[in-house]
């Protein structure tokens, strides 16, 4: 397939097919054609995150009421509108029962700092919605798939977990109403004690540490309704991993009250920092704790953030491709020295970011699915 080809598909609002490894593909120009026209590669399936499958009478609550015409006119593309009627329409006139979707949880058991890819699988289907410790959100349609991520905190309690998944069809009939429970695994995460004295000192305060996760959080807990990035992610810096994702950390021989968010790259002042994967930039500015940074919004809730910098060469709403310049190393806030200091975030949860550097560990939201490997549980929609 050609770039321009593949534009046009893009702009049409078509789904994306699988990806290619390994991936470098120019991706500036169709994102900003996304940008300009608000077209989606992937839709947002229930319009918004308030749907619950644990609202009143433990049912979920149901996509608006509107007709199957202006339901799917809303959400798709015309083009789209016109596939879906010809898949689906024929089998929810004609009462033709479609299949029961499939829910796919990976992976499962989970460890703290891992993300978790949600994959349903939904011939038919118009909308689905995850449920997940406190937070109903919808999740994103590629042809006859749902899927989404969220991510588990480094210090998340263990044990079992309670999921729920909801399923609706083409003319707002609940498929699929599911319960299930994700086992959260401990990890033994390294301590590091850290001497920190001088003007930093204060940076310490729990207070600052907190005004510094406020400034942050709405430019990387959103939900934008399509996937930016391609493949994996790249490490966007060539200097040595000095610290790991995780480490519980003790600052001055004090007790331990918070862990390490992300990852370090060593370096010297000026060094390039790149960006890991196509995306939007969400936010570009300065904490007193994080110094200089910049975030990255990859779409489908993922974002990645680059701190301490020396140097940011882009601003908000700029459309950035794997492997473009976006700042460069320093030692701005709470630093003992050059480095960078790199996050995933996912819905807001700061998560592991190795896996998204390998092919092995990536959570690959087109990846094949093994039907024998979905959920087995109990339909709580049927009969009810």
């Amino acid at each position: 397939m050609s770039h321009s080809d593949e534009l046009t598909k893009e702009q049409r609002g078509l789904p994306l097919q699988s990806p290619s490894y390994p991936l470098r593909l120019s991706r500036r120009t169709v994102l900003r054609a996304l940008v300009g026209a608000g077209a989606g590669v992937l839709l947002t399936a229930c319009g918004g995150d308030r749907l619950d499958p644990f609202a009143s009478n433990g049912q979920p609550t149901p996509p608006p009421s509107r007709s199957a015409d202006e339901a799917a006119g809303a959400a798709q593309p015309q083009s789209q509108v016109d596939q879906a009627t010809s898949q689906s329409g024929e089998q929810a006139d004609g009462g033709v029962e479609l299949p029961e979707p499939l829910v796919y949880i990976i992976p499962s058991p989970a460890s703290q700092g891992q993300t978790v890819l949600v994959l349903i699988e939904a011939p038919g289907a118009h909308a689905a919605s995850l449920s997940w410790q406190g937070q109903a959100f919808s999740l994103l349609k590629s042809e006859e798939r749902f899927l989404g991520f969220f991510g588990i905190d480094a210090n998340a309690p263990v044990g079992p977990q309670s999921l729920g998944v909801a399923v609706w069809g083409p003319r707002g009939e609940q498929l699929l109403w599911q319960e299930t429970v994700i086992e959260i695994e401990s990890v033994e995460w390294t301590i590091d004690n850290i001497q920190i004295d001088g003007p930093n000192a204060a940076l310490l305060e729990p207070a600052i540490r907190r005004a510094d996760e406020t400034a942050r959080l709405p430019f990387q807990s959103s939900l934008t309704p399509q996937l930016h990035w391609l493949g994996v992610f790249d490490p966007p810096s060539d200097g040595q991993i000095t610290a790991l994702y995780g480490e519980q950390r003790s600052f001055n021989g004090g007790p331990i009250e918070e862990y390490h968010t992300g990852i370090d790259f060593g370096g010297e002042t000026g060094s390039s920092v790149t960006a890991a994967n196509s995306g939007i930039v969400s936010w570009a500015g300065r904490t007193r704790r994080r110094g200089n940074g910049i975030i990255v919004d990859h779409g489908a809730g993922v974002f990645t953030g680059y701190y301490h910098l020396s140097e940011v060469l882009q601003t908000a709403g700029e459309v950035v491709e794997q492997g473009d310049l976006i700042a460069r190393m320093g030692a701005t806030g709470l630093a003992t020295g050059p480095h960078l200091h790199w996050e995933v975030v996912v819905r807001g949860i700061t998560v592991n970011p190795l896996p998204w550097l390998q092919l092995l560990e990536f959570p690959d939201p087109f990846q094949e699915l093994n039907p024998t490997n979905a959920l087995t549980s109990t339909n709580l929609a049927q009969g009810s």
